[in-house]
């Protein structure tokens, strides 16, 4: 009697072992699909935002011909605000 006790507990061990190894399965593929969807409605997000048009002041004025001194001129009056 006690052997097939054993057997049957093996067979159930066997059955649930493999309902959990299905399910993880199903389970990989479901996040996956989901993950697949999140990332295309975000792609297609990013390519319906307009871009914005930079505009500057008329009274914008061109740096001189030494560039490192302009940006430190600049900087030091931008970092004083």
């Amino acid at each position: 009697m006690e052997s097939s006790g054993g057997v049957g507990l093996m067979a159930v061990m066997g059955v649930s072992g493999f309902v959990a190894l299905v399910a993880l399965q199903v389970h990989k593929r479901l996040v996956s699909d989901f993950m697949k969807k999140v990332e295309s409605e975000l792609g297609n997000e990013k390519c319906r935002m307009k871009r914005k048009r930079v505009r500057f002041a008329k009274d914008v004025v061109e740096p001189s011909s030494n560039s490192k001194e302009y940006r430190r001129r600049h900087s030091r009056l931008i970092n004083c605000q």
